[in-house]
């Protein structure tokens, strides 16, 4: 790697530690290092695409970057509209949107050629931190609500955010739902962890599957939160549906040995450790958990017309970066819708309300054209443990790129935006291996 490279791969394993442990650190930090924390993947995100921008770029990388000039070019109606209600919620809403793609160009110029072990490396991060994060969720689930971990990253109590008695826990991050992102990624962080390591093998890989097959179940269940198992479940589902399709029976054979061992662990640690799931059976019965599935996935694909009623949809919308996090703090004109309460909670809405129409058709036709785009480099990779990964990020970027919170959740677009780099890479060492396995005669 050169050093620019070195560089940016020791970023991404910084913006990985940050999105996990913002929760926490925002908690053992004086008050007035929160905001500072809270932005902190922003600005990291933003050096990220400054050094890239720097640094020599391979096809790919330069491939994304285009992408990225496009989809900002396609954005500049509605980044122009916003400027006129508030010039900073413009600039913060540009940056929901246009800012993390930088993500996939980053590991387009860190990784190819052919930097496997580092991008190895990255997920192997994020792979073993399934250890920690869950060690602190299950010490969450143990503790009394008045504990400082318990305590929400104000400071205040969350009992009444608990359910059949325990809280709903949100281990090191700084709510559920962060946590929960995180936990829909491990469905294809882990898979790449094991299945891009050719180090491990017989009983030392099995050993590690089944520990992280078992901290992740734990972590997905005693959140109590119907976003953590539902969304896996759905992510699970796409993946192991692609899978069928593309690698054929050997690859399946590989993936249905650890779906039984994880129905066989989740049987076990559920009769062992009850308490890891009152709060999620107090709020899913067995009976409705299919209905549920269902009802989620069709809200998420169908919950367009949520808050049409206080705002009409329009060409243009009522402004970019309303509806996230934050934005009542820099805009007086976010401040003033969000101080009537008004929220939309699905993505489909939310795009619907900041930019109308015209974002519907651009935002969502972006995503859909990412989601197939990534499709077609899966479906031309060689190597079975490499098409045995990509299935997994795949299912990941089809599920949360359909449904997902990802104009007004940074942490999600983030790890988002990071399986959709992956494949790319994957695909350059794809065909780096069929090269050395079959080189071309020199004329």
């Amino acid at each position: 790697m050169t050093a620019g490279q070195r560089r940016i791969h020791r970023s991404l394993c910084l913006l990985v530690i940050s999105l996990i442990f913002e929760g926490i650190a925002r908690k053992l930090a004086p008050g007035f290092l929160g905001t500072p924390i809270f932005f902190f993947k922003d600005f990291l995100t933003l050096w990220l695409l400054f050094i890239c921008l720097k640094e020599k770029r391979n096809p790919v990388a330069a491939h994304w970057l285009n992408v990225m000039g496009v989809w900002s070019a396609l954005l500049a109606p509605c980044i122009l509209l916003t400027a006129t209600n508030s010039p900073i919620l413009a600039v913060f809403g540009a940056k929901q949107y246009l800012l993390f793609p930088a993500v996939a160009v980053a590991m387009g110029i860190a990784y190819l050629p052919n930097h496997r072990q580092q991008l190895y490396s990255l997920f192997r991060l994020i792979a073993w931190s399934v250890v920690v994060t869950t060690l602190v969720a299950v010490a969450q689930n143990r503790l009394p609500a008045s504990n400082w971990l318990n305590l929400s990253v104000a400071g205040t109590d969350l009992s009444n955010f608990s359910a059949g008695g325990y809280l709903r826990v949100s281990s090191t991050f700084p709510f559920v739902g962060q946590y929960c992102y995180y936990l829909n990624a491990l469905c294809y962080c882990l898979p790449v962890y094991f299945f891009l390591n050719d180090s491990l093998r017989g009983w030392t890989v099995k050993l590690q599957a089944l520990v992280f097959i078992g901290l992740f179940l734990v972590g997905t269940f005693v959140t109590g939160s119907r976003t953590s198992v539902v969304g896996s479940a759905g992510i699970l589902c796409a993946s192991g549906l692609l899978l069928a399709v593309c690698g054929g029976p050997k690859a399946v054979l590989k993936i249905l040995i650890p779906v039984g061992v994880g129905i066989a662990l989740l049987g076990l640690i559920q009769t062992v450790y009850p308490e890891f799931f009152a709060a999620y059976n107090s709020r899913t019965s067995e009976a409705s958990h299919n209905a549920e599935l269902a009802e989620r996935i069709q809200h998420g694909l169908l919950g367009w017309t949520d808050g049409w009623e206080n705002a009409p949809p329009s060409l243009l919308g009522y402004g970019l970066g309303v509806m996230s996090n934050g934005s009542d703090k820099l805009s007086a004109y976010a401040a003033q819708w969000r101080a009537s309460g008004f929220w939309t909670e699905t993505d489909q809405a939310t795009t619907f309300f900041e930019g109308g129409w015209y974002l519907v058709l651009v935002w969502y036709g972006f995503r859909f054209w990412i989601v197939f785009r990534t499709l077609t480099l899966v479906l031309r990779l060689r190597r079975m443990d490499f098409r045995i990964a990509a299935c997994f990020a795949w299912g990941f970027i089809a599920i949360i790129g359909l449904t997902g919170t990802l104009a007004l959740q940074p942490q999600e677009a983030i790890w988002w935006w990071l399986a959709v780099g992956f494949i790319p890479c994957l695909s350059g060492f794809d065909r780096m291996h069929l090269l050395a396995r079959h080189p071309q005669p020199v004329l």
